[in-house]
């Protein structure tokens, strides 16, 4: 009866990923959307059934992919099965929703990482370079109406700069878009999950998460790290301004739970703190100084316990 209820639930599994994926295909704007719900009914299933019933489901999606969508459907299939499976038996598992996480976010920066291997070697095609191509495109044709020179033309100079720096930058991307990506998957698990009464850990408040007090020193290094120079393209500058920029996302973080656990000792309204929050972020690249306001009350909250000391 179990074995039966096991082929049932994995037929029911595959039909809904098989949906998803024709509607990611071929409807960009949705598709957009229902990308990241992909994972979900190899989630539930595993979740329900196990990681070795849950391969048998993914390689059945994976050939029916394969022959609906072609090699499309496959670039779909292979990362959105691992990333299900991998998330799913963190969830059967009871580990903590930090814990599921980092399980998908490491999932996804294999799953990344073998796109573009794939893309390079197979396809021969350089993802990196077509993309510093296409930003330079558009750099040349802003420049074009920019041609006396001025402030305009100095932005331009800037942009070019940021541009040679994607290829140094790849790791850092990579990282950032495995973890929101996750994310996204996790809170579109969570009200599933919830509304089949199914039990799984939950984020703690905002307000509470703190990351360790060793990643303020690993900060302090990169930051070290900084100021003496290193090579332009050399292994230790790109470790130097990959690891400076995680790091002080990581603290800027920190420094936002210490926004959101004030409001709360305030008792200002909720959604003052996440305006406070989206601002910061917003203004980033052209007012940097609310960042780095935020980044010091991370690093006070790391070094001297901040939070606690607002709560007592």
């Amino acid at each position: 009866m179990r074995k039966t209820s096991t082929i049932v639930d994995g037929a029911v599994m595959a039909g809904v990923y098989i949906i998803l994926m024709i509607i990611s295909l071929n409807l960009p704007l949705i598709g957009a959307f229902t990308f990241f719900l992909l994972p979900l009914p190899i989630i539930l299933f595993v979740f329900k059934h196990g990681w070795k019933p849950g391969l048998l489901v993914w390689a059945v999606t994976l050939v029916l992919s394969g022959g609906i969508g072609g090699a499309g459907g496959i670039i779909y299939a292979f990362p959105s099965g691992f990333a299900g499976i991998v998330m799913g038996e963190l969830y059967k598992r009871k580990k903590s929703a930090f814990g599921v996480l980092l399980g998908g976010s490491l999932a996804g920066i294999f799953n990344l990482l073998l796109l573009l291997v794939f893309a390079k070697y197979l396809l021969h095609f350089n993802l990196v370079k077509v993309t510093q191509g296409r930003f330079n495109e558009i750099i040349d044709q802003a420049a074009q109406f920019y041609k006396d020179g001025g402030p305009e033309t100095a932005r331009l100079d800037l942009l070019r700069e940021q541009v040679a720096m994607i290829p140094y930058m790849l790791p850092i991307s990579i990282i950032i878009g495995a973890v929101l990506s996750t994310l996204l998957t996790q809170w579109l698990a969570s009200l599933v999950l919830k509304r089949m009464r199914m039990e799984y850990r939950t984020f703690p408040p905002f307000r509470e998460w703190a990351f360790p007090k060793s990643f303020l020193w690993y900060y302090i290094l990169a930051l070290v790290l900084t100021l003496t120079r290193p090579e332009h393209g050399s292994g230790l500058y790109i470790l130097t301004i990959n690891l400076y920029i995680i790091l002080s996302l990581v603290l800027v973080v920190q420094g936002l739970t210490v926004i959101f656990s004030y409001a709360k000792k305030k008792q200002w309204p909720k959604a003052l703190p996440v305006f406070l929050a989206v601002l910061v972020i917003f203004t980033s690249s052209f007012l940097p100084i609310l960042m780095e306001v935020v980044k010091f009350l991370g690093i006070i909250d790391l070094g001297f316990e901040l939070k606690k000391r607002i709560n007592t």
